[in-house]
């Protein structure tokens, strides 16, 4: 579905400083999440995260007490264990085009644990869509590029650091249609399917160097197939970086469907995951009598269909006209910080049950009820190991008196020390903790010096000096 909520889920939040619950150093366990068993599945429901007092958005009433009506009414009485915090990359219309900090999605992921608690799972989908592309912003292209990896490895420490487990989807859920929001050639044409599965792997090495542990990868693809759209294979980015597979479905698709993406996750031994279904999709031409049997067969689905281990409903209205949209279906519009075009819609854009009618509110509640769907996730212990930061010197330049040196890293290396020993004299650090991988050294008319280099982790701990690298300085 089309995805002009982001920014509006956001929370501005100051800085906050994440405590880890050991020290970073050493190894600590964290839980990570595993499918349920026998069975069963979980099941999510995508809230809206803020207040609004526009009707046009839907419910008015504050979120507490949406939240509580959906559960007693839609729900019958089960608390979801599987909801979605969204969180971009940057703010590409702010000056500088900052990159957003895992800190600024914490005051949503608070709001969401009020409901859940700890028996529940926040699904993080970290987006980064076209309209950030498209403004100067961050591309797959540039992560597979290494553009980003200190603000990744930081983020990456301030979710282990967190320490509860999360689902992370990294740049955004249907990637792989043209829509606006997605990151496949097909929307962007400077983009190739290997540009995605690189920056994937990227991230996902980044997140194990730093000792994230406690992150499942869930990669969910849009179930609606276009003959023109990559063969969704292309974008795999391999069994050992994907934890769960996922698909997106609504009331204008038929639920066989789901079988590519579903056969998908079998072949690969991946558990399935409903990312987001619901009815009233903008393109629906279904009656509500109609919507409730397509609701009942994909409950038959999920049903028939035991390697689906998690289902979540959209339960969002984010209709085109609220007030401070400004609706125009004859104009573009700006939204999440980019392009954004839309056409005129048979529906409203409000897959709420509540919009469906009380039948359906009760249709949902009597599926929803079956043993099989559980109110805990389930999650096993794993060692966090933050890597060794590793750097290397590369052959100088020397020129004259002046030696241009350089070093690389791996991927758990943030930043840099540098040392000299110049003659009999001891060793002395010269450049600490600095991020940049080059450095000028003068010296004096031939002679003879030694320098090392160490890299430092995202917690500051060095790692081992590089072996020594000897120069001979020119005359001038």
């Amino acid at each position: 579905m089309p995805r002009p909520r982001l920014l509006l889920l956001l929370a501005v939040a100051a800085a906050v400083v994440i405590a880890p619950a050991q020290a970073a150093s050493g190894a600590a366990q964290l839980q990570r999440l595993v499918p349920q068993p026998d069975g069963r599945a979980n099941f999510g429901f995508t809230f809206r995260l803020y207040d609004s007092s526009d009707p046009a958005w839907g419910d008015t009433r504050p979120f507490d007490e949406r939240i509580a009506d959906s559960i007693q009414h839609e729900l019958g009485g089960k608390t979801p264990t599987f909801l979605t915090v969204w969180s971009p990359w940057q703010e590409p219309e702010q000056p500088g085009k900052p990159l957003v900090p895992f800190s600024a999605a914490l005051p949503d992921i608070a709001k969401v644990r009020s409901v859940v608690g700890d028996q529940g799972l926040i699904h993080l989908e970290w987006t980064l869509s076209l309209s950030s592309q498209g403004n100067g912003g961050l591309t797959v292209k540039d992560i597979r590029d290494g553009a980003v990896d200190a603000y990744i490895r930081a983020y990456a420490r301030d979710v282990r650091n967190y320490g509860k487990p999360l689902l992370i989807t990294p740049f955004v859920a249907e990637f792989n249609g043209t829509w606006w929001w997605a990151v496949s050639p097909g929307a962007n044409p400077g983009l190739t399917t290997d540009d995605f599965v690189e920056a994937w792997r990227r991230v996902v090495d980044i997140f194990r160097a730093v000792g994230a542990d406690n992150v499942s990868w869930a990669w969910v693809v849009n179930s609606y197939p276009q003959p023109s759209d990559e063969p969704v294979i292309a974008y795999w980015p391999g069994d050992d970086y994907v934890d769960w597979v996922g698909a997106d479905i609504y009331d204008v698709s038929p639920p066989h469907w789901l079988d590519g993406p579903y056969g998908l996750a079998v072949a690969h031994h991946k558990p399935f995951w409903i990312g987001e279904f619901g009815i009233r999709h903008e393109f629906s031409v279904l009656t509500p009598t109609q919507q409730q049997g397509w609701l009942a067969s994909m409950f038959g689905y999920f049903e028939s269909h035991t390697d689906v281990k998690a289902i979540s409903y959209f339960n969002y209205c984010y209709r085109p006209g609220a007030v401070h949209v400004k609706w125009d279906p004859a104009r573009t519009i700006y939204l999440d910080n980019g392009q954004v075009n839309y056409e005129p819609n048979v529906n409203d854009l409000d897959s709420r049950l509540l919009a469906g009618g009380p039948d359906t509110q009760a249709l949902f509640a009597r599926l929803i009820s079956s043993p099989r769907y559980v109110s805990a996730i389930s999650t096993e212990p794993v060692d966090s190991h933050v890597e060794a930061a590793t750097a290397e010197l590369l052959p100088p330049l020397l020129h004259g008196r002046t030696a241009t040196l350089g070093w690389t890293g791996n991927l758990a290396a943030d930043t840099y020390d540098l040392s000299v020993k110049r003659g009999s004299r001891p060793w002395r650090t010269i450049t600490s903790r600095v991020a940049v991988l080059s450095y000028r050294l003068r010296g004096a008319a031939r002679e003879r010096a030694r320098v090392r280099v160490r890299a430092r982790n995202v917690d500051g701990d060095p790692g081992q000096w590089s072996p020594a690298r000897t120069l001979v300085f020119g005359l001038r």
